[in-house]
């Protein structure tokens, strides 16, 4: 049977839960989440736990959110003039928006291909690049930084659907190649919600 290893591409299914056993996220198996393992592209703990698994098995594992999406970061909530998100439109809780920053300016956008955000990070800058509205007031809008899950210790029940030699763009980029259109099969709906 194949197992998962570094450089492989993996296809899982899995469902998220908090401690009191509550679902927070699940992907099903029509629509599995791809990655390629041993790059660092999922949390740490689950990639641990993931090596080594055979095709078809089946698993649940505990994480602790230092091993997972680290802690929640009050630095990471900012309060935003509304003036500074005149050119997004319309905003809404939960609405996500892209951060650019060139020296103390910073400018919001609607982003363009959420899947670009955590691989073109500038490593030199430790602030995260998406935001979700959480709140809007009067005048300004409240953001947070933090992955939805930080601060969390999670409990993933994950299946192993695939195990399989990516291609040389595959692994040269350390992400999944996009399905051709019309493509049927796997979703490759990798956004920021399901990059561990």
């Amino acid at each position: 049977m194949t197992c998962v290893q570094d450089k492989q591409k993996v296809s899982i299914a899995y469902i998220v839960r908090d401690k009191s056993r509550k679902i927070l996220e699940e992907i099903p198996e029509s629509k599995p989440f791809m990655y390629i393992h041993g790059f660092g592209n999922i949390i740490p703990g689950l990639e641990n736990a993931l090596t080594n698994r055979q095709v078809g098995e089946k698993f649940t594992v505990s994480i602790d959110h230092k091993m997972g999406y680290g802690p929640f970061r009050k630095d990471l909530v900012i309060e935003v003039p509304k003036e500074e998100l005149k050119d997004v439109g319309e905003l809404w809780i939960g609405m996500e928006l892209e951060m650019y920053r060139e020296g103390d300016l910073s400018d919001f956008q609607v982003p363009e291909y959420p899947e670009d955000i955590l691989s073109e990070n500038d490593e030199d800058n430790e602030q995260p690049e998406l935001y979700t509205i959480k709140e809007i007031r009067e005048e300004t809008v409240v953001m947070d930084g933090n992955h939805p899950f930080a601060g969390m210790d999670l409990i993933f029940e994950v299946t192993v659907l695939n195990v399989e030699q990516p291609s040389f763009t595959e692994l040269e980029s350390g992400m999944p190649d996009e399905p051709e259109e019309g493509e049927e099969g796997e979703d490759f709906d990798n956004d920021r919600r399901h990059w561990f």
